[in-house]
């Protein structure tokens, strides 16, 4: 399907038996993509999955297969077959011969993906004919930051980070660039140059005075001043010494680790501030210490890797704080920087007064979410006002600080409105903000209208306008994103607000925690787009599919186990917390919330088995659930000194769940892939509720 593109990575099946003498080495392969935190493919630089089974698995995998035969010396191929259909309830193609020796038996599941615990998303069966408001969107929140909200580095990698891991909705906060011909500007230690956009040579250099915005990143230019003349120096010396240019400007991209980025990666330190601004627009959080990157190179970015795992569209969500000449640039960046790709007209046939375009008319397409310029005359336009202080002005919505919303802070917060140009309004074709009212407002009738609208007040509406809004958002875009008390950049948990009918809930991807890792057990395999399930879509005949689940697992053993940092093989000792995500109302008879949160007892070492019986963990019956919304958790942590250090992890939605005897393939506690899995029998039984 054009959508996609297959994973590269493989497994050498020879690879199974590895350390055992009971199959003989073969050179068949097998394709499993491996996905990070966030749902995306794995690129070809992750390192493969090399798997082989530990004598630990390899001896339980056995018992499976000796009670299946009984007293036959090998497996019937009747009995194969049965044990497919009962206990496993997945066909893994024609087995052709009549009897099956242990290593024949085991090779056979493996090579037809008989032991993957999450069912796989073909390609060519995902449904893209829906409007795009039918769609859960894979979203971040702030995605320029390395770290947290208030002093953290900004980042292109970090777009990078989030697109290649399958972010289909990112968030760029723009500001005014900053004038160091302008004497205010150098009394700031402003990073930028005086100069035309390269966008418009023809333009006369602009002059203005520092605005709240420029004022916003006056300690973060201080420290990259700082850090400028260091490379200088270090540059200067190295020429002293014979080294070449080559070499000094190869220490300018000497790379920083990062412990935030939630996947373990190093990000690139910027060349350099003042080689990307140039006067053009710059990209940061505005009223805090964060470090700013520029806006050019954050558009090259998003062009160069958007589209490099998938061509399902992205979503650019703008918050803009800069005044209307840099908007004018903004626009010729974008158009520049994404020639081909951005959305600037409607297509023939979708007339955004009427509908919605479906999901595969919008392929390799930027979508660019912004506010509409006012009708308002322009006497009651009010543009930015400066500011004597960096720090934020109070607002008595929580959610508006550093919110990342720019739509819902500026009628709450003491800051002043923006005013949006024309040019920028205008690329808003599909996906233009609006400010929410209520729901019976013209604007919350307009097919293209976004809702931005922060967490605390999302839990307001649903508990006060319940119905008109799961109503709304089953035919119309709402956004959730975090309250401004997560200066840590923690997470909401996203669940809540899929079920009610949100699209977009924005993620801080640098921090992996409860929220990320269920964003990755919705989105994995998906690339950034997910099928609503029935009745939360725009077709009034479909109805919600409510189920009483009744879920069993049984853990017997694992291979591998990721060791948490600071610890040693002999020190450790994991076990397993597994945790059922549902809607807590939904619980039958007023379960506590600890009915859905089991574990096993601890283990010694990163080969931990649970007996011949294994360690079985029942969840009570829970009703009126929604598979497609709900998730199971696997948590592998250490017991040391009861600290219970988080070692791997692993998410999955039940719908995508498979029954009996499975592998569950773990992340480590940076979301990187690993060579740790669990070996697990699953058994769920859903019947439909009413």
């Amino acid at each position: 399907m054009p959508g996609f593109t297959p994973a590269a990575n493989q497994f050498s099946l020879h690879k199974l038996m590895a350390m055992t003498t009971l199959i003989s080495p073969t050179h068949s392969t097998h394709v499993r993509p491996v996905v990070l935190a966030g749902g995306g493919d794995a690129s070809s630089e992750v390192p493969v999955h090399q798997l082989y089974l530990s004598h630990v698995v390899q001896d339980h995998v056995r018992r499976v297969y000796d009670a299946l035969r009984g007293e036959d010396p090998t497996l019937t191929r009747t009995k194969f077959e049965a044990w497919l259909s009962t206990t496993q309830e997945q066909s893994i193609g024609d087995l052709h011969m009549e009897e099956y020796k242990f290593e024949q038996f085991l090779e056979a599941v493996y090579r037809n993906e008989g032991f993957e615990a999450v069912k796989d998303v073909a390609p060519l069966e995902k449904d893209l004919s829906r409007p795009l408001s039918n769609y859960f969107i894979s979203s971040s929140h702030n995605t320029y930051l390395s770290g947290n909200q208030l002093s953290s580095k900004s980042s292109t990698d970090a777009y990078k980070n989030v697109l290649i891991r399958g972010c289909r909705c990112i968030e760029i906060d723009v500001h005014n660039g900053e004038m160091p011909d302008d004497k205010s500007s150098k009394d700031s230690l402003s990073p930028a140059r005086t100069s035309p956009s390269p966008a418009s040579p023809n333009k006369p250099a602009h002059h203005r005075h520092l605005s709240g915005s420029t004022l916003s990143s006056r300690a973060a230019a201080a420290f990259e001043k700082a850090e400028e003349k260091y490379d200088a120096a270090k540059r200067k010396l190295g020429r002293k010494s014979g080294k070449d240019r080559t070499d000094s400007e190869g220490e300018r991209g000497r790379k920083t680790t990062s412990s935030t980025l939630g996947v373990g990666t190093s990000v690139e330190r910027q060349h350099s501030v003042r080689s990307t601004m140039d006067g053009e627009p710059l990209v940061l959080h505005g009223w805090t210490l964060t470090a700013p990157i520029g806006f050019r190179a954050v558009c090259k970015t998003i062009r160069e890797t958007g589209f490099a795992t998938s061509r399902l569209p992205i979503i650019v969500s703008l918050e803009v704080h800069a005044d209307p000449e840099q908007q004018e640039v903004m626009v010729e960046i974008m158009k520049e920087e994404w020639k081909g790709l951005l959305v600037e007209l409607p297509n023939e046939d979708c007339n955004p007064d009427e509908r919605l375009p479906r999901l595969d008319e919008l392929l390799n397409k930027i979508l660019v979410k912004v506010k509409k310029a006012s009708t308002a005359s322009p006497a009651a336009q009010v543009e930015l006002t400066p500011s004597n202080s960096l720090a934020p002005i109070p607002s008595r919505d929580t959610d508006s600080i550093h919110s990342g919303s720019e739509d819902e802070r500026g009628s709450t917060s003491g800051k002043k409105k923006v005013k949006i140009c024309e040019n920028l309004s205008n690329l808003g074709v599909y996906t233009h903000s609006e400010h929410f009212v209520s729901f019976e407002a013209k604007s919350a009738k307009k097919p293209p209208h976004i809702f931005s609208i922060g967490e605390s007040q999302i839990l307001d509406l649903h508990e006060n306008r319940k119905d008109e809004m799961f109503s709304h958002n089953r035919d119309f875009f709402m956004r959730a994103y975090p309250a401004s008390y997560r200066i840590n950049s923690s997470n909401l948990d996203p669940s809540i607000f899929w079920r009610k009918g949100v699209q977009m809930v924005a993620m801080n991807w640098q921090n992996l925690d409860m929220g990320m890792m269920l964003n990755e057990g919705m989105f994995a395999g998906e690339h950034g787009w997910v099928l609503k399930p029935p009745g939360y879509r725009s077709d009034p005949a479909e109805a919600i599919q409510y189920k009483s689940l009744d879920l069993k697992i049984t853990i017997f053993g694992g291979q591998h186990l990721p060791i948490p940092p600071g610890q040693t093989e002999r020190g450790y000792h994991p076990y397993i917390r597994c945790e059922l995500h549902v809607e807590k109302e939904q619980e039958s008879n007023g379960e506590a919330t600890k009915s859905r949160k089991q574990q096993t007892p601890y283990q010694k070492g990163d080969h931990p088995d649970f007996g011949p019986e294994g360690c079985p963990l029942v969840f009570p019956t829970m009703h009126k659930v929604v598979e497609e919304l709900s998730f199971v958790r696997f948590k592998i942590e250490d017991a040391r000194y009861a600290k219970d250090n988080l070692a791997a992890w692993a998410c999955i939605r039940l719908d995508r769940l498979h029954q009996g005897y499975r592998f569950v393939y773990l992340l480590d506690a940076k979301g990187q892939a690993t060579a740790g899995l669990l070996l697990v029998k699953i058994e769920k039984k859903t019947s439909n509720w009413k």
